[in-house]
């Protein structure tokens, strides 16, 4: 990233971040930044480093004193042993801005810094309770389906945020509005999920291993451990990853139709030795009952396909898999007996 783009960026950043600056400001610089990001596929994920990595590291003067701050940054660059730039291709533009974060924040330090948290920002969160499915617009046109007993919080200013971040709880899946120059970020249980417009499904459920299946687009994926996050996994189409919390890995995976993962959206519900403790679990979201067994189903697991089905259904395969006897009271399911396979 050369020095003029460089400048494009910050004064973009100060300019997004400014109350004072009007609309037409803000779209000028914005379209400067989308014509740069056309010009080569690379730019695109240069740009949404970039955004990051300023949203963890910069502070603005409110001066303007910033613009000419260049040639200081420029010679710290050229001072940085070249052997530290292996890591990234373009690792000189990364390093740049950490710099640039540093410089602005001492060059104003005997100054008022500049108002970027002066108003508070309000989240709205949405819920699906157990048994619904919810669809939820977000304010960038942005499309979410929550499975049951999921829920996503986003900023309420998300259609301007410079990031756009969202939290997960649970499952969902997400069609993402294409905007280069503002990435999108889903924080959910111990991963990060990083996009600019694609679908993908993610399953982050308390204690259960978080996954990210990609159906379109290019998602990068990261474990965010206190705010820090790993080297990300890129994923293509067909393609999920899996945090294994035991060992604190990402595993990326190829599967034969991505679009199976979010099946659950038409009531569909696929077990691939899946833990029986787990499936007790999605039955319990999916139809609203609570599960209470008189023993533990530990070392069993359950590979089955249900194509929206009645709970009825669902236990009476469980009966006949697992030598199971089951009674329904109000809403609570009853399980005695039951040996593993």
């Amino acid at each position: 990233m050369d020095q003029e783009t460089w400048k494009l960026v910050l004064e973009y950043l100060a300019v997004k971040e400014d109350l004072r600056s009007s609309k037409a400001e803000i779209a000028l610089l914005e379209k400067k930044l989308r014509d740069w990001v056309s010009e080569d596929p690379d730019h695109e994920e240069q740009l949404e480093e970039v955004l990051l990595l300023w949203q963890d590291t910069a502070q603005l003067p409110d001066d303007g004193l910033w613009k000419e701050s260049f040639a200081g940054i420029k010679e710290q660059i050229n001072q940085t042993p070249v052997r530290k730039f292996k890591i990234l291709k373009w690792w000189p533009a990364a390093t740049a801005a950490a710099i640039i974060g540093a410089l602005l924040f001492f060059m104003a330090s005997d100054k008022k810094p500049f108002p970027v948290n002066e108003y508070q920002v309000v989240w709205t969160t949405k819920t699906a309770a157990p048994g619904k499915i919810v669809n939820v617009l977000l304010p960038d046109s942005s499309e979410i389906w929550l499975n049951s007993g999921s829920s996503i919080s986003f900023p309420q200013n998300l259609k301007h945020a410079g990031i756009r971040t969202v939290k997960l709880n649970g499952e969902a899946f997400f069609k993402v509005k294409r905007d280069p120059a503002h990435p999108f970020i889903v924080k959910s249980q111990n991963i990060q999920t990083r996009v600019l417009g694609t679908s993908f499904n993610i399953r982050a459920w308390k204690n259960y291993r978080p996954e990210v299946t990609v159906l379109t687009g290019k998602v990068a994926v990261s474990r965010d451990s206190a705010g820090t996050q790993s080297a990300a996994v890129h994923l293509l189409p067909n393609q999920k990853v899996i945090y294994n919390m035991k060992l604190a890995l990402l595993v990326r995976e190829n599967v034969e139709d991505a679009k199976t993962s979010t099946d659950w959206r038409i009531g569909k519900m696929y077990f691939n030795k899946t833990p029986m403790e787990d499936v007790f679990q999605t039955i319990s979201r999916k139809y609203a009952l609570k599960v209470v067994s008189d023993r533990s189903f530990d070392n069993c697991e359950l590979t089955a396909k249900f194509d929206n089905v009645s709970i009825k259904e669902v236990l009476r395969t469980l009966e006949l898999t697992f030598d199971i006897h089951y009674t329904i009271n109000k809403q609570i399911i009853y399980i005695k007996g039951g040996r593993c396979n």
